[in-house]
This record gives C-alpha cells, sequence and structure tokens, in this order.
C-alpha cells in the first residue's frame, strides 16, 4: 500500500487509536475493488444541537482516476455511521468498475472493415 493513503480526520470527535484502526481496516475492502484508488480521505464529526441528540457523520471521498466518490451517512452511533458510509462507498465503486469494465468490452468488440487497395 505504498502509494495508496487513507487520511482520517474528525470535528468535535476524539480520534482514538482504536478508531483510526477500525476506519483503516474497513477502507481496505475499497482498495481491493480498484486498484487505482490513490486516497480515501474519511471525515468523522460529531453534531450536537439542542433539538436532538448528538449526531454522528461519517464523510467519505474516493480519490480515483477520473471523478471522485463521496458518501455520507449520520447516525446517533458513530461506528454505525462509519459502517453505513463505508457501505455506500463500496456500492459506487463497484458500480465504477462494472461501468468501467462494460465499457471495456465494448470497446474491443468493434469491429473496423479497412478497405484492401489492390496495386496494379
Amino acid at each position: 500500500m505504498s502509494n495508496r493513503e487513507v487520511i482520517v480526520s474528525g470535528v468535535h470527535v476524539e480520534l482514538t487509536d482504536a478508531l483510526k484502526a477500525l476506519v483503516n481496516d474497513k477502507v481496505q475492502k475499497l482498495f481491493a475493488h480498484d486498484g487505482k484508488i490513490i486516497r480515501i480521505d474519511v471525515k468523522l464529526e460529531c453534531d450536537s444541537n439542542k433539538s436532538r441528540e448528538n449526531e454522528f457523520v461519517a464523510h467519505g471521498e474516493i480519490k480515483i482516476g477520473g471523478q471522485n466518490l463521496n458518501a455520507r451517512a449520520a447516525s446517533d452511533d458513530i461506528y454505525k455511521s462509519i459502517d453505513m458510509m463505508i457501505n455506500k462507498l463500496d456500492r459506487q465503486l463497484v458500480d465504477k468498475v462494472r461501468v468501467e469494465s462494460f465499457r471495456r468490452k465494448m470497446e474491443s468488440s468493434v469491429e473496423v472493415d479497412i478497405p484492401s487497395t489492390e496495386v496494379v
């Protein structure tokens, strides 16, 4: 994983070693789908409004060739938010890989007729 990077940041959340390790462990399945992933940014946030109890939000962004993939999940449990966000990114990444694979197959199946030239 020399050229792959995982950045975990927190807003109003204490990033413990266990929480960082959990996020790093969860994102490994994303790296398994596509070798072109450059970096994954994960931002964990605790939003405590007076109108509701603590809400934990997990933002994830996959930096990849082409358009980046983004996902956001919120719940009352930080671990649940992380799981939901990783699952969203996983679905997006699987769809992207399938589309790219389909495009490659379509490109390789194109036949081109080249008229032959006769030398007299």
